[in-house]
């Protein structure tokens, strides 16, 4: 074979290479995907201090978001300036299945900052006021290694808990420890935080 014909030979080589390479074999299988409902395995309840003073220091309701297609659950945390509040059962988290299943706060995002003015009169950021706020599993007994997520100075600084395992029928306790600022006024909504509880199979 002489040298030109060596040299054709591999270009028809490269170019089968660049052919198998370029080329795309497809085959088609039909998979049909069913999307089906079922009720919330895991389910949110108020608290049992919600009913302390008529709900006072905290309440809770939910909404539907049309925006999303989530329920979403509203908690209201109420402090007074200056003090230590700590709620012991601010929300319960239930397990609606036959299985048992692992529940963790897995983020804790600023929502919303409101501007507020502040008792000296100058006006400025609500979730600053907000000096140390922390929600934590109290149920169930003992709690996990890291049970508390942290905010401080309006800031989420510890945004992920441990997991807790729930067996079938039970739930865990969610509480509150919070102090405000002494110069922060009074009835006003100062921040909303979005916390998020996220569930996996046990």
């Amino acid at each position: 074979m002489t040298r030109r014909e060596y040299r054709a030979l591999g270009l028809i080589v490269v170019l089968l290479g660049a052919v198998a390479l370029f080329a795309a074999v497809s085959v088609l299988n039909v998979t049909y995907w069913y999307v089906n409902t079922t009720e919330p395995p895991v389910i949110k309840y108020v608290g049992k201090d919600t009913n302390v003073m008529n709900g006072t220091f905290v309440k809770a309701d939910w909404y539907y978001d049309p925006n999303t297609g989530l329920n979403i659950t509203r908690v209201y945390v109420t402090g007074v300036p200056g003090d230590i509040l700590n709620i012991t059962n601010a929300l319960r988290v239930c397990n609606n299945y036959n299985t048992d299943i692992k529940i963790r706060i897995s983020d804790v995002l600023l929502l919303q900052d409101f501007t507020v003015t502040y008792q000296n009169g100058t006006t400025g950021s609500g979730a600053k006021l907000i000096r140390y706020l922390a929600i934590k599993f109290v149920e169930p007994t003992p709690p996990p290694a890291d049970p508390i997520v942290i905010i401080k100075d309006g800031q989420p600084v510890d945004t992920t808990t441990d997991y807790v395992t729930l067996p079938s029928g039970t739930c865990a306790v969610l509480g509150v420890d919070m102090i405000i600022d002494a110069n922060a006024p009074y009835y006003e909504t100062l921040a909303a935080f979005q916390v998020n509880i996220e569930k996996v199979p046990q």
